[in-house]
């Protein structure tokens, strides 16, 4: 079976799915998160020690291109690396490669990593031979190619066991409220859209798109992911809060788009998650605790299929 690797910027909702479901992450050892570390806040340093404990599989991207720590790779490995990671086996570090990257920049990844099979993130193919070169060392376990960046020449010259592509299948809109009920999400966990049986990833309901925090809410939407049928490709079906011209009430409209979600969850496979039973209770008692924690639930359903029956390769 193959290995899906979901991209996930280290914000604390984001983090937190991840950690609700480390142990059934580290025992089936189909999931392994790559991690882009933005911050330095307790959530960040409490999410790895889980993940610590349960020998949790990972990638930890060294050189985040967003948050607190862009541009600062040097303060992530004193504040965090130094003090978390380096003594620990079930990690992958990696290096985000970009057209303009340099070779100084690579070897001293490499170098600071001796010993490590590392990764490289491809955000493009970097125009240097010298740097190119570096990227055929044979400590590089995994070279992710992140959506469309790379010319499929340079991605076949590498070896098949060795690629993940991360596509961003995430149809973003500008408002909650132009979401449309249904849309194919992907079907790269099937032999028919992922016939080399390549190991691979995505973005899950939040997409490539990285703010530091959300604007107000004129529509409340809850991003749910679903088998089309019993199994097969995945799907991404939009609930959408009946209010959408004004920001007031948010829990309000919280409720009404999770109660369609409720309402449609029989007819939906897999609806025994546990994301989905929080769902239920949140609709039944009126708690619903916040637009972050509804990502939360969004990004750990989606795991949770990951982990279970999602990947049929």
């Amino acid at each position: 079976m193959k290995t899906y690797f979901p991209f996930l910027r280290g914000k604390q909702n984001e983090l937190m799915a991840v950690r609700d479901l480390a142990d059934r992450i580290a025992q089936r050892g189909t999931v392994v998160p790559i991690i882009e570390p933005v911050n330095g806040n307790a959530t960040t340093g409490i999410s790895i020690d889980r993940y610590i404990d349960v020998s949790m599989p990972f990638v930890f991207i060294c050189n985040p291109l967003h948050g607190e720590f862009a541009g600062h790779a040097q303060r992530l490995f004193t504040q965090i690396i130094s003090e978390e990671l380096m003594e620990y086996d079930n990690w992958t570090p990696a290096f985000q490669v970009r057209r303009d990257s340099t070779r100084t920049e690579l070897s001293a990844f490499l170098n600071r990593y001796i010993g490590y099979e590392v990764g490289i993130v491809y955000q493009g193919l970097p125009t240097t031979a010298s740097v190119r070169t570096l990227l055929g060392d044979d400590a590089i376990g995994r070279h992710i190619f992140v959506k469309h960046y790379v010319p499929t020449e340079y991605i076949n010259e590498i070896p098949e066991s060795r690629r993940v592509m991360v596509s961003d299948p995430f149809n973003r809109q500008q408002r909650n409220a132009d979401y449309p009920d249904r849309e194919l999400f992907t079907d790269m966990n099937t032999l028919a859209g992922n016939p080399r049986r390549l190991d691979f990833g995505d973005f899950s309901i939040v997409g490539d798109h990285y703010t530091e925090s959300g604007g107000p809410a004129y529509a409340v939407a809850v991003h749910h992911i679903h088998f089309q049928a019993e199994a097969g490709p995945l799907d991404i079906s939009h609930f959408i809060s009946d209010r959408t011209d004004t920001t007031v009430d948010t829990p309000g409209k919280t409720l009404e788009a999770l109660e369609k979600l409720v309402e449609a969850s029989g007819e939906l496979n897999p609806n025994n998650t546990e994301a989905c039973n929080e769902y239920r209770e949140m609709a039944s008692t009126g708690a619903t605790r916040g637009l972050g924690y509804l990502k939360r639930l969004a990004i750990k359903h989606h795991l949770e299929i990951m982990l279970g029956a999602g990947i049929q390769l």
